[in-house]
């Protein structure tokens, strides 16, 4: 087999996602490897050992991206209430799970030894799910209202629970579906009636928030976090202008990844010539965008930018080639959760904001890598049947299914 016919049929589907993938996966590495400066302590002072991590990790994400890239959008179909199900049980063991709580927070479980996060599980188990019901709930005009009620039953609960954990992530997964329903075509007046509710919800939970009294912040667990969401609304709606003479260090994150930003200039100091990845803690996970436009630049940093606005297009020009509901919904859902993700990230990074929110498919980490190369893997399976269906269009979406399992033997 030649090298042509070895990389047709290693790397099918869409060849500018397999770019992007590789061109982001790329970048991981550098940026990563770069920014794990604190991380030695953690390992003995072998500054090997995190990028070795990283790496396996990465590793670990093409084997899955190449497995599921391969799968039919049948069997993906088949695993929605699976995997639903699975992240939904892990939330719910997390908070029992008191072995495995980190700074009083239940996002981890442990399998076999290994720490789990069952959020981005739970993530992808909703995008899916409502991608399904809204396919199943299609007429002539879009969406029927009914979809809303199935969607609402299945969300509420994991919703909830990552909203105790994690309010950046709740928003996140609620922002998507609420994208979801507006490339599904729900009823206009559900639409707004959505709106309604979530501005009134935001203005009494930051009612409710801002009246929390300061004692809670010394009890832990669930007050302490509403205390640290208190002051990080107050830090953002702040907007006294900051001089060198009254910049004071009240957050390591916020105040060094300022100082790295400012002093990148146009191309930044190189890959691995960060100075502030020794002060910003995380640097490696939750604040990594600022470490790469520190080496890279301003022009890094759109670069960066670029490749997750391309991927968010692709999906789109991939799911008007659909001819089935599911899968059209399916591949926006994941390119909107990437996308609105990696953007999220970024403002934190850039912006005034202090969340934890991991850079898709950049950020070091285990789950996360493993769940965005899931991602991505659909996305290309979906491309592939995409292709398949624009050439066919009068074939049901089996048909097409089975047609890409001969490619696959072939």
């Amino acid at each position: 087999m030649g090298f042509d016919q070895l990389k047709k049929y290693l790397f099918k589907g869409d060849k500018t996602i397999w770019i992007v993938f590789f061109i982001l996966c790329s970048i991981s590495w550098v940026e990563v490897f770069s920014a794990t400066s604190r991380q030695i302590n953690d390992f003995n002072g072998n500054y090997w050992l995190p990028i070795i991590k990283h790496t396996i990790f990465l590793g670990i994400g093409l084997f899955v991206v190449f497995i599921m890239h391969y799968m039919k959008v049948a069997w993906i179909k088949k695993l929605t209430y699976v995997i639903y199900w699975l992240g939904l049980a892990g939330l719910i063991w997390a908070q029992f799970d008191k072995g495995s709580h980190i700074n009083d927070s239940a996002r981890w479980i442990k399998i076999f030894g290994m720490t789990f996060q069952p959020m981005e599980l739970a993530k992808m188990g909703l995008v899916m799910i409502t991608a399904l019901i809204s396919a199943q709930h299609q007429d002539e005009e879009g969406t029927d209202r009914f979809a809303l009620q199935k969607i609402a039953l299945y969300g509420t609960l994991p919703i909830l629970i990552i909203l105790k954990e994690n309010l950046s992530t709740a928003f996140i997964i609620l922002l998507t579906l609420y994208a979801m329903m507006f490339v599904c075509r729900y009823p206009k007046g559900q639409m707004l009636k959505i709106l309604g509710v979530a501005f009134a919800t935001v203005v009494i939970g930051i009612t409710a928030i801002m009246s929390a009294p300061e004692s809670w912040a010394n009890e832990g667990g669930f007050k302490q976090k509403v205390i640290t969401w208190k002051h990080r609304i107050v830090d953002a709606l702040k907007s006294e202008p900051v001089t060198a003479e009254t910049y004071v260090i009240k957050n390591e994150q916020r105040t060094y990844a300022n100082i790295a930003i400012a002093s990148s200039n146009i191309f930044g100091c190189g890959p691995g010539n960060s100075k502030q990845r020794d002060f910003i803690p995380h640097a490696q996970s939750d604040f990594i965008y600022a470490i790469i436009i520190e080496e890279l630049g301003l022009a890094g940093g759109i670069f960066v930018l670029l490749l997750y606005m391309t991927i968010l297009f692709r999906c789109g020009k991939i799911a008007k080639r659909c001819e089935d509901p599911y899968p059209a919904f399916l591949i926006m859902g994941v390119g909107m959760i990437i996308t609105l993700q990696a953007l999220l990230h970024m403002y934190i990074s850039v912006g005034d904001f202090v969340t934890g929110q991991p850079l898709p498919l950049i950020s070091q980490g285990g789950t996360s890598v493993i769940i965005n190369c899931v991602y991505i893997g659909i996305i290309l399976s979906v491309s592939r049947y995409a292709k398949k269906a624009s050439a066919n269009p009068k074939k049901s979406l089996e048909d097409i299914d089975n047609e890409m399992i001969i490619e696959n033997n072939q």
